[in-house]
């Protein structure tokens, strides 16, 4: 008689509606459970696997400074909004610092871009 293994690992993974459609179609039709069902397919098929480079340390720091940079700048935005609706700073100043925020997140979407 086989020895009967333990399955105590969950796999999970998450489908949107037109791909949870397509696999209730093929669950139906192989007469499995859904357990069942997933063992056959990944451990049973011969399936190849096109691996995603890991991004380069130039990007991953970049990525860190853009979002450190992004949160200073948002805390400003606020400040300056705050500022302006509590009448402390003037509607000139409030474009003025608006405006400087617009040109700082252009430059950050060319930098994005070039990094690709």
């Amino acid at each position: 008689m086989a020895e009967k293994r333990n399955k105590d690992k969950v796999v999970a993974f998450r489908l949107s509606q037109e791909d949870f459609s397509q696999f209730e179609v093929k669950l139906a039709s192989s007469n499995m459970n859904k357990s069942e069902f997933f063992r056959q397919v990944f451990l049973s098929a011969n399936v190849n696997i096109t691996l995603k480079s890991a991004p380069s340390k130039d990007l991953l720091n970049l990525t860190f400074l853009f979002n450190k940079a992004s949160n200073n700048l948002n805390q400003i935005a606020h400040q300056v909004n705050a500022a302006h609706l509590s009448g402390k700073v003037s509607e000139r100043l409030y474009k003025r610092v608006n405006n400087a925020l617009v040109d700082i997140r252009q430059l950050f979407m060319v930098g994005l871009q070039d990094g690709d």
